[in-house]
């Protein structure tokens, strides 16, 4: 980092000291950013006015938006894989993008309303005629968890005449689980791998050929498979006809191509129309992330708040609660996005690095949280900045109901921030508690709380698939910042690739052991083989 970069970091370095040591003041009504669908409230967080700009003055140092349309006019900014990075290109934001680029775009998503509309229709069947009913998507990492979360979070909208699976452990519990409920011959399977090579993937894609094979020849059966792919040639000699795979790009990562023809299962769910508009609304926060100042940029804020904590409370973990049910799965997703991407030992010129690059990621539902972990989030002594998420609006047709859940979505919000006094204790004590019998001064202590826990608030406007596109595309943009802040590479993942070798060769011993009849020197392969 450059001397003038250093010296910023110490000027935030002061604030974090002085606002720590501030007695509670007012919220401060400018910290909070409003969007059409979303409103975004970070008034009780550990900063002031000051914090603020000195964070804000960061972004500029590292020329956040500069440094974003390199990446959106396909500059090679994974510097590791020699790829780029073109994921917003899939919600057409591009800068100065090659017209075969666009035009490949433009094909590919003509493609997935094809055979959306196909297999919707009744017009693509099944090896016995039939119209597919289900749909199984079999992948794993990226080619699951942000698909199985938007599926699970926009329910709402799919289509009544399609159910949706997933596949994607390679425990074979799973498919045989899935499998045990669907019938051979009105349920379409689609291989999502880049590829064409991961493990967990082929291995289960396997398992359903073998499924299919049992009442079918191999020609018939594979009406039944569509692939997304990288690797076409092998998704061929797998037995998929080439008209049923679909090509993806390497300049899309995996935990980026929820965007892509990887989603093509949730896609056929949802309808086509549907996935537009969840396109259109991660645009829309591109838009937001690439035109709006720093300080009332919703992204950068994240990023900056997520840094600020890091650096100079020594956060280890961000926290993400969403209220909404529907919303259970996006912690999975977000784990996978930003611990995956940032979580580096390494700079982008491979020196070591210095600093934590990457939280760690957790949380789930709000609402049944508090009855396991709020009680540390409350009165721990860890120190955890925390995401809190709903909507104004439910699809469950109860109002009342949803308004005691904003009510609990509120009220944690209010007491982290505020906490909860010696005299506000003693009055809950005489109110509630004090014909108990009870150890008054004990009980007291323990009503307690000290408050000034960060929290960021985000209330969206509907779960929508515009709502949703937006949310993601604001979560992708602050990884994105965060990885600029710490000098990383959020595109590359070594680390995964080294596990995937190493489970290769373990298999192999395991098998050469029962082969030749020989003992591993492996105790835990020893044990496991005994």
């Amino acid at each position: 980092m450059n001397k003038i970069f250093l010296s910023q970091i110490k000027k935030i370095k002061k604030d974090s000291i002085r606002c720590s040591n501030t007695k509670k003041k007012s919220l401060n009504e400018s910290f909070n950013i409003d969007t059409e669908n979303i409103f975004f409230d970070y008034s009780r967080n550990i900063i002031d006015s000051k914090t603020v700009k000195n964070l804000t003055k960061l972004a500029e140092l590292i020329d956040v938006k500069n440094n974003f349309k390199k990446l959106c006019s396909g500059e090679e900014v994974n510097l590791s894989e020699k790829r780029q990075a073109l994921h917003p290109a899939m919600r057409e934001t591009f800068h100065n993008l090659s017209k075969d680029t666009q035009n490949e775009i433009k094909k590919h998503k003509s493609l997935l309303k094809k055979i959306s509309n196909e297999v919707n229709s009744g017009k693509r069947k099944s090896f016995t005629e039939k119209k597919f009913t289900d749909v199984v998507s079999i992948g794993t990492g990226g080619s699951y968890y942000g698909i199985k979360m938007i599926y699970e979070s926009l329910k709402n909208y799919s289509a009544k005449n399609i159910n949706l699976h997933f596949i994607s452990n390679l425990d074979s519990t799973e498919s045989n689980d899935i499998l045990l409920n669907l019938k051979q011959d009105t349920t379409l399977f689609i291989v999502v791998s880049k590829s064409f090579k991961t493990v967990e993937t082929l291995e289960n894609a396997k398992i359903v050929k073998k499924w299919l094979l049992k009442n079918s020849s191999n020609k018939d059966v594979m009406k039944n498979f569509l692939a997304v792919t990288e690797n076409h040639s092998s998704a061929i000699k797998f037995g998929i006809k080439e008209d049923c795979v679909i090509k993806i790009w390497d300049w899309i990562g995996g935990r980026y191509s929820l965007w892509t023809g990887v989603s093509i299962g949730l896609i056929i769910a949802l309808g086509f129309n549907n996935f537009s508009k969840f396109l259109e609304g991660a645009y829309k926060g591109d838009k937001h992330f690439f035109q709006r100042k720093y300080e009332k940029n919703i992204p950068v804020i994240m990023a900056l708040l997520s840094f600020y904590y890091t650096r100079f409370f020594k956060a280890q973990t961000h926290l993400v609660l969403p209220y909404n049910y529907r919303l259970r799965f996006l912690k999975e997703h977000l784990q996978q996005l930003e611990m995956e991407s940032n979580g580096k030992s390494v700079d982008r010129n491979g020196n070591e690095l210095t600093h934590i690059s990457g939280n760690i990621i957790w949380g789930a539902t709000g609402n049944c949280s508090q009855h396991s972990f709020y009680q540390l989030l409350h009165q721990g002594k860890t120190f955890i900045p925390s995401d809190f998420i709903i909507s104004s609006k439910t699809d469950s047709g109860s109002q009342d109901n949803h308004d005691k859940l904003f009510s609990n979505y509120l009220s944690h919000i209010e007491i982290l921030n505020k906490g909860f006094t010696k005299e506000e204790a003693l009055d809950l004590y005489e109110k509630k508690f004090s014909d108990l019998g009870l150890n008054k001064k004990l009980v007291v202590k323990n009503l307690q709380l000290s408050g000034n826990k960060p929290t960021n608030a985000f209330l969206l406007k509907d779960m929508s698939p515009e709502t949703l596109g937006v949310l993601l595309s604001f979560y992708e943009h602050k990884t994105y910042v965060l990885g600029l802040l710490a000098n990383v590479n959020s595109f590359d993942q070594w680390a995964v690739e080294i596990g995937k070798i190493k489970a290769n060769d373990i298999y192999k011993n395991i098998k050469n052991s029962k082969k030749n009849n020989k003992k591993s020197k492996n105790s835990l392969i020893k044990k496991y083989l005994s």
